[in-house]
């Protein structure tokens, strides 16, 4: 009898074996993948020298560990199984913090630590950084004031900040602290820049409003919240923009099951169940048809929380055109191009009547991503001049091809243009105009 036990269970390990190989290599039932970013391992080819130094050997490990049958399904339960009984994640990007509220690893430690160290040495040095980034944002504003373009800072939430009674305990060192959501409001004040804080609005309406600001389970603001803020924002931008937009209002809200990205967080976990409690809301707007309203164009430049409005407000209707430039990188709605270094950033800026620069606290660090020194630099240089420049600098970079070495001259140039351009260092703003300007002010829209 014991016999047979054993014969049965061995040939069901081996059609376990069996099954799962077949899967590997055919992929005939087909399984949902893991959700975040997935790591593809590279799989070198059969060669004598990669097996006789060992690379093959190691790349095929790598790469079976990666590639095996029905991967997606084991690891999900076995991250439900450490979830359900030690109450932990191996995704060290999330942190749990109290009634099972998710915070991502970035936000807690700049909650903690502040993310300046990322960055900088030091709170001095990236206390210098926004001075001079609100310096250049002073000066293209006043420039784009001369030619009908309004340019402004959506300072937006962060749940940490917000939420911190469910925060998870100190993951790291406590070191001096330097919050860039905190510092640039009082350099925007004293330099008059255009700015609004969504982080200060959402202290206001914390423990007033009926609805959920930040989700339980997700990373951004939520679905009716962004909504509610950009009809803040909106009205902002008509105030000091001196313009009259289509407006909107949110509907009635409605409970309903948890959409994506208010559970964000949550999915990168790859579990089978949901976290309970956690209700969320949604709520449809309702628009407010104003004959003699403005469409404008409007370039929304910043972090992945415009990604909510995309879908809770209506861009299309509010704006003739909406584009967003993804960190000043990727550009989304435009069909022209897909990346901002394709772009005439002149000719687009000019002939944008709104430019919003959209960061959260932890992504004020990088802000702009040098939108703004580009900008600058073009508004106020000849083309001629700025291309004789990337040429100089290209000339003394040590890499072989030229497209890598004009492209580490633009980021150089583009990163800190007052090293060649003196002019642009002052305090004041630049009276120099690049001379396309004329041309591109009369062809334009408005």
């Amino acid at each position: 009898m014991k016999n047979k036990i054993y014969v049965i269970l061995c040939l069901l390990t081996l059609g376990l074996f069996v099954l799962i190989t077949v899967q590997e290599q055919t992929h005939f039932i087909e399984v949902k993948p893991l959700n975040g970013v997935l790591y593809e391992p590279e799989k070198k080819p059969i060669a004598i020298a990669y097996m006789i130094d060992g690379s093959y050997q190691q790349s095929l490990e790598t790469y079976l560990r990666y590639n095996f049958g029905f991967r997606e399904l084991f690891i999900k339960s076995y991250n439900q199984y450490i979830w359900d009984f030690y109450h932990k994640t191996l995704n060290y990007t999330i942190c749990i913090g109290k009634d099972n509220w998710l915070y991502g690893l970035d936000e807690v430690v700049n909650y903690y630590q502040s993310s300046v160290y990322s960055y900088t040495q030091s709170c001095a040095e990236m206390q210098h950084k926004c001075d001079l980034e609100a310096q250049r944002l002073y000066k293209v504003q006043h420039i784009l004031d001369e030619y009908g373009n309004f340019i402004f800072v959506s300072m937006l939430p962060t749940k940490t900040f917000l939420y911190p009674e469910y925060m998870p305990e100190n993951p790291g060192l406590s070191l001096e602290p330097f919050h860039a959501y905190q510092y640039y409001p009082k350099v925007f004040d004293s330099l008059g820049v255009n700015y609004v804080n969504v982080q200060e609005i959402f202290q206001n309406w914390k423990g007033k409003v009926d609805f959920p600001l930040f989700p339980k389970t997700g990373k951004h603001w939520t679905y009716i919240a962004s909504g509610y803020a950009f009809d803040t924002i909106e009205r902002y931008i008509e105030h000091e923009g001196h313009m009259n937009l289509r407006n909107y209002k949110m509907g009635g809200k409605y409970p309903d099951e948890t959409e994506y990205p208010d559970n964000d967080l949550e999915a990168v976990l790859n579990l089978w169940r949901p976290i309970k409690p956690n209700q969320n809301y949604y709520a449809m707007p309702v628009l407010d048809d104003d004959s003699t309203a403005y469409k404008p164009t409007i370039i929304v430049v910043g972090d992945s929380f415009f990604w909510n409005l995309t879908r809770s407000v209506p861009l299309s209707y509010i704006f003739s055109n909406y584009y967003y430039w993804y960190y000043n990188s990727t550009v989304h709605f435009n069909p022209k191009y897909d990346h901002t270094s394709d772009a005439d950033i002149l000719f687009e800026i000019l002939n944008a009547k709104i430019i919003d620069l959209s960061y959260s606290p932890e992504q004020l660090f990088v802000f702009s991503n040098d939108f703004l020194p580009k900008a600058l630099l073009y508004l106020t240089h000849d083309d001629s001049e700025i291309d004789s420049t990337l040429s100089a600098i290209a000339a003394t970079v040590e890499k072989e091809n030229e497209n890598e070495r004009m492209e580490e001259a633009r980021k150089t140039l583009f990163s800190a243009p007052e090293h060649y351009f003196p002019d642009l260092a002052t305090d004041s703003v630049p009276v120099t105009r690049n001379s396309r300007i004329p041309e591109i002010l009369a062809a334009r829209s408005f």
